[in-house]
């Protein structure tokens, strides 16, 4: 079945092409008519223009043994019947290939002057190729005949062709059970100008050819693209049926036959690029016609969904046409602004509505006078309560040709109650955040003294020694404690021993360096972590932090205390409890040796 469906329109196209090539031979050769156009060369350019690109294979084999069997009847020699087969097929497929790049499609129309030319240009292009194919199997070729030859091809073309596939079209539509009804008005039309051409190709005295180009563009203009080949096709057959029995096809013409045949084409193919251009132009119109009413209705849809949408949504519209200076609000936009609703559509000059005489209001317009692009902003209106609404206005400019702003159109919405939830939400949201860093700090920090806690303290050392380790660098760590610190509190109670605490906190952050990490990881214990400095400099720092808590702070009422440290470097596979646990035994240390001094660690 798929085969079948695959060969069905080249067969049909074949089948269709012998029939129209017998009778047009046997008008040439049984009745000694003059065939005007080759009509056969019309129907192998539709039968391209009807099948599909992937098809075009079979097309061309049907269409050659279609060629060879029905030429070969007439002409007998088996060489001339090859040549001319490929002379026709290659005619047909150029003109087709170069029809689809002219309008862009096989099933297009022309409907620009420079589709109408590149038409033409197609049609003598391939005209000429098929004429150069055959001349040298042609034994009284000639110029005259030659020329014959070439434009019967191209009269093919541009009058068959279009009216072979909009036949295709109507019988398409009719099998597909749409009704096909006659235009009587068009029958009658043809008729007439058949009547004129009569008339016109037998008047001797005076010439009534002017009266078929007339005739010609009436009928394009009236019914369109398709009427031009229409009426073509009638003068040609009434100068055919003129010729029939070896006459001239045209009779006013005293002329012989091959010169008035050449005459009464060329003739036709002026009135075709008469035509054609003028068909070009009204199909435009027709097609900016149409446009317009679409436009026209989608203007229509637009207002009513915009009024629809105003009723529905709140929202207010105003337009300034900057060039007549006109206006137009609507009611809902009159209520947004506080102004009066009895206003008219154009109430003139509202700058005295608008609160500081619309000064906010016309800044933006001015601002964004260059702006294509829709914009918006926010304008607070007072209200009579004391109150203020907040408008959200989207702008929209409307420029010319010349590029110069000629209008402008604002669509107003009240957002008060929105930017009062966003506000409100805001407030949440930064209420939020802040609850947060403090829930963060309150889980990493020491309340007492604002340091790192002992859980803290330990994950960043735990960092630090991976970068110790991945980059063999040096890390120091120093664990001190206050000395007698049970006396203290004792003594003078706990509320001076956590006053001691903050200052020997307070005294140990001075003494960091910009990168060190200072930690309370117990009552009266603290630990100093120091990356990148050697063990020489960590022991001097570590000095200078014992000597200032011995000092004291001058002028603190605290009673003065002192610390013992213990130092440990870092050594390579250190975990993080070996390396405090050598930092507490230098500690250790330290008390043991009588407190107030500083042990490293072996």
């Amino acid at each position: 079945m798929r085969l079948l469906k695959d060969w069905r329109d080249p067969l049909l196209a074949g089948v269709l092409w012998s029939i129209i090539a017998t009778g047009t031979l046997a008008l040439r050769n049984d009745m000694g008519a003059v065939v005007l156009i080759w009509f056969p060369i019309g129907i192998a350019v539709a039968a391209f223009h009807s099948i599909s690109q992937r098809h075009w294979p079979k097309l061309i084999a049907v269409l050659f043994i279609a060629h060879v069997l029905t030429i070969g009847v007439y002409s007998g020699d088996i060489a001339r019947t090859i040549a001319y087969a490929t002379s026709n097929i290659m005619e047909a497929a150029v003109c087709a290939v170069i029809n689809v790049r002219v309008l862009g499609s096989r099933t297009a129309v022309p409907r620009r002057l420079r589709h109408v030319i590149g038409l033409f240009g197609a049609a003598a292009a391939s005209c000429l190729v098929g004429a150069i194919i055959a001349a040298p199997f042609e034994s009284q070729i000639g110029s005259v005949n030659f020329a014959r030859w070439f434009m019967s091809g191209m009269l093919s073309i541009l009058i068959v062709t279009p009216l072979s596939l909009k036949l295709r079209a109507v019988v398409k539509r009719t099998l597909s059970g749409k009704r096909f009804i006659l235009d009587r008005e068009l029958v009658l039309a043809l008729a007439a100008c058949a009547a004129l051409a009569i008339i016109a190709l037998q008047a001797e005295r005076v010439t009534l050819m002017p009266l078929l180009i007339a005739a010609m563009v009436a009928m394009a203009v009236r019914y369109g693209h398709s009427a031009i080949a229409m009426t073509m096709l009638t003068y040609t057959a009434v100068a055919m049926v003129f010729s029939i029995g070896g006459d001239s096809p045209a009779p006013f013409l005293k002329a012989d036959i091959p010169q008035a045949t050449q005459v009464l084409q060329s003739w036709m193919l002026t009135l075709l690029a008469t035509a054609l251009p003028v068909s070009a132009v009204l199909l435009k119109r027709d097609e900016m016609q149409a446009e317009l009413v679409h436009a026209n209705a989608d203007l229509h849809d637009n207002l009513m969904l915009l009024n629809l949408a105003e009723q529905l949504t709140g929202l207010g519209r105003w337009r300034l046409d900057l060039v007549t200076r006109e206006q137009h609000w609507s009611k809902r936009m009159y209520r947004l602004c506080n102004m009066p609703v009895d206003l008219p559509s154009d109430p003139g000059d509202v700058r005295s509505y608008l609160p500081e005489d619309g000064e906010g209001l016309f800044s933006q317009y001015r601002l964004h006078k260059k702006t294509r692009d829709p914009y918006s902003f926010d304008y607070i209106i007072p209200l009579d309560n004391g109150a203020e609404r907040v408008l959200r206005l989207s702008v929209l400019n409307e420029f010319d040709d010349d590029g110069r702003r000629i209008a402008i159109f604002v669509v107003a919405m009240d957002v008060t109650e929105q930017i009062e939830r966003e506000q409100a939400l805001d407030f949440e949201r930064g209420q939020a955040v802040r609850s947060a860093a403090e829930a963060h700090k309150l889980a990493n920090t020491d309340s007492l003294t604002g340091l790192l806690n002992r859980r803290s303290t330990f994950a960043r050392l735990d960092a630090m020694l991976d970068v110790a380790q991945s980059c063999n660098s040096p890390l120091s760590a120093i664990m001190f404690d206050i000395d007698h610190f049970k006396n203290v509190n004792d003594t003078y109670g706990h509320q001076t021993g956590d006053a001691v605490i903050r200052q020997i906190a307070e005294l140990a952050r001075k003494q960091a360096r910009q990168g060190d990490l200072v930690g309370r990881i117990g009552g009266e214990e603290f630990v100093w972590l120091l990356p990148q400095l050697d063990v020489a400099h960590a022991r001097k720092l570590a000095e200078r932090l014992r000597q200032a808590v011995e000092v004291g702070v001058q002028g603190s009422s605290l009673p003065k205390v002192t610390i013992s440290v213990g130092l440990a470097h870092y050594r390579w596979g250190d975990s993080q409890s070996e390396l405090l646990e050598r930092a507490d035994r230098a500690l250790y240390e330290a008390k043991k040796g009588g407190r107030n001094t500083v042990r490293r660690a072996a």
